[in-house]
């Protein structure tokens, strides 16, 4: 899976590079690789981006040292701001030919609400073999590099921990526990993409489809990153939304409303977890986010990253999206 730097999603596109600098660590060339490349390290750093602007500039000589938004604390019980003040915390890394205007995304007002009999969501892994850096807790041996199709360690094991979140709320969870990346990497988004329509066939209740994955970010002498953030003093992983489009040619004419759903719950996410996401990337690859509406890919953490940083990140989006679903 190719990534945007500093650990974009899923696609089976080559890696690109751009260049940042880290505040504590000196210059670096950090390059975004396919996730199948990531390399094991004894010892991972944490990215630190070197600017947390209110919006992201696209006309800085450097743009993507600006890829990672991190909003000011806001109690939950500020009053709702509009779409217009909203979209001042959302950032939206457009890689499509399109033009996309976030408050108008905001004031969509695409909401989805659990309703009715039978599971709401489904969690599936196109890459499930993903795996984290190894630690005390979970002292797995990776098969490939920071890779493993045991899913007591890999991501799979973070959506186990999604739908425990989920249906202690409330909601009737579906978990595809299948590995479509190994031991054939290439096709593994067809695989993915049977298995989910046989599951909407099979549940027809289904609102949410979630693709999890695991990102990577690497040095071009292979260390590992890890995207960092400290919420009620427990560092976790971040997360990020990738949404697709048809802008690569494949049929995907609903799109934007993925796009509107996400973005919503990104600025619920960022109210309520400052630093906890990433910017929204918005991808000319579709993902199999045209299977139905309200279909998401989320990155949590990165290679860097434990399993631990990834497991607490998951809880929080769990609890966010289940509050989400359940709001009348």
């Amino acid at each position: 899976m190719a990534l945007l730097v500093f650990a974009r999603a899923g696609g089976e596109q080559a890696a690109q590079q751009a260049l940042s600098q880290l505040a504590d660590s000196g210059s670096f060339v950090l390059r975004a690789v396919s996730l199948e490349l990531g390399l094991s390290t004894a010892q991972a750093a944490v990215y630190m981006p070197r600017a947390a602007a209110t919006a992201r500039n696209e006309d800085a000589a450097d743009p993507l040292a600006e890829s990672a938004y991190i909003p000011l604390a806001e109690p939950n019980d500020n009053p709702v701001l509009d779409a217009a003040d909203k979209a001042a915390t959302i950032t939206i890394n457009n890689e499509t030919s399109y033009e996309v205007d976030v408050a108008a995304c905001l004031a969509s007002d695409t909401a989805i609400h659990v309703s009715g009999d039978g599971p709401q969501v489904l969690i599936v892994h196109t890459h499930g073999s993903e795996s984290y850096t190894p630690d005390a807790a979970f002292p797995y041996i990776p098969t490939e590099n920071e890779r493993t199709t045991d899913t007591r360690y890999n991501v799979v094991r973070v959506g186990d921990e999604l739908k425990s979140v989920l249906e202690d709320n409330g909601i009737e969870t579906v978990h595809i526990r299948d590995i479509f990346d190994s031991p054939a990497y290439s096709g593994s988004y067809d695989r993915s993409l049977a298995a989910i329509e046989q599951a909407l066939d099979e549940y027809p209740s289904i609102q949410v489809v979630i693709d999890l994955h695991r990102d990577s970010i690497l040095t071009d002498d292979g260390q590992a990153y890890k995207t960092s953030c400290t919420i009620d003093g427990v560092e976790m992983a971040q997360l990020m939304f990738v949404v697709g489009t048809d802008d690569g040619g494949l049929t995907h004419p609903d799109w934007r409303d993925n796009l509107n759903y996400v973005t919503g719950l990104q600025y619920e996410l960022n109210r309520t977890y400052p630093g906890l996401m990433r910017p929204v990337n918005l991808r000319t690859q579709r993902f199999n986010q045209h299977a139905r509406p309200g279909s998401m890919l989320v990155e949590v953490g990165s290679s860097g990253n434990t399993m631990p940083e990834a497991l607490a990140a998951i809880r929080l989006f769990g609890q966010t999206l289940a509050d989400d679903l359940n709001d009348a």
